[in-house]
């Protein structure tokens, strides 16, 4: 297996020092995506084999306490069980960032930690999602609902990218949230994305316009907050 790794990091698993591993292979093609060069299963980027990065974390045993799954989309792939494995017998938790494509595969992984990312109201996944299959929305559902019901600490997380997640989609997310669900809104970045003509063509949202966003999701959510504010 290879993957990019970024070999610490403050800020991706809350209150530990983590490593985060990024999976190539991705079946979304969202134009805001921020890790283009990894959409590709044969992703070009400068990869590391899983052997390093397992070393890495030997070398760094009562440091590092944890490690994220990113990707991509890491769920893609069947064998993640087995890697979260192997990530254990280095005595870190571990957490996984995942489009909820793939519900089924949510549990059996075996994480600690779940991040869950909310692209849009589920009737508009089909837009971000190439050969969606019929049941798109559902499934995304199904995945807010096993995220929340598994036990394990989480988050959902929702990127406010103009033309994708506006009021109305903030509306729609809303009604599926419960007011015990920890949310994190986030700025959309533009500086390196999949689709640099989808970016130019859209303004960035205003601080009030954020606060918009962020007022609705906090009348289903009131915990929710903009992450780095």
């Amino acid at each position: 297996m290879k993957l990019g790794l970024q070999k610490l990091s403050l800020v991706d698993y809350p209150g530990r020092v983590a490593c985060v591993l990024f999976l190539p292979g991705c079946n979304f093609a969202c134009p805001y995506c921020h890790n283009p060069e990894l959409l590709s299963l044969e992703a070009s980027a400068d990869l590391v084999s899983l052997e390093t990065a397992l070393s890495h974390l030997g070398r760094r045993q009562g440091v590092i306490s944890a490690a994220v799954i990113s990707g991509g989309e890491p769920l893609l792939r069947p064998d993640i069980p087995a890697l979260v494995s192997r990530l254990r017998h280095h005595a870190v938790l571990v957490k996984l960032d995942t489009n909820g494509s793939f519900p089924e595969r949510i549990g059996p992984a075996g994480v600690d930690y779940l991040a869950l990312d909310i692209k849009t109201s589920p009737a508009r996944y089909p837009e971000l999602w190439p050969a969606a299959p019929t049941d798109a929305a559902d499934r995304i559902m199904e995945s807010i609902r096993l995220v929340r019901a598994l036990g394990k600490p989480y988050e959902f997380r929702i990127t406010c990218a103009p033309g994708i997640f506006g009021l109305d989609e903030a509306r729609q997310v809303a009604a599926l949230l419960r007011p015990e669900d920890p949310v994190y809104l986030q700025r959309c970045q533009k500086s390196q994305v999949l689709d640099p003509v989808w970016a130019e063509s859209q303004a960035d949202y205003s601080e009030t316009e954020l606060a918009g966003l962020l007022s609705i999701i906090r009348q289903a959510a009131p915990s929710a907050r903009l992450r780095g504010s």
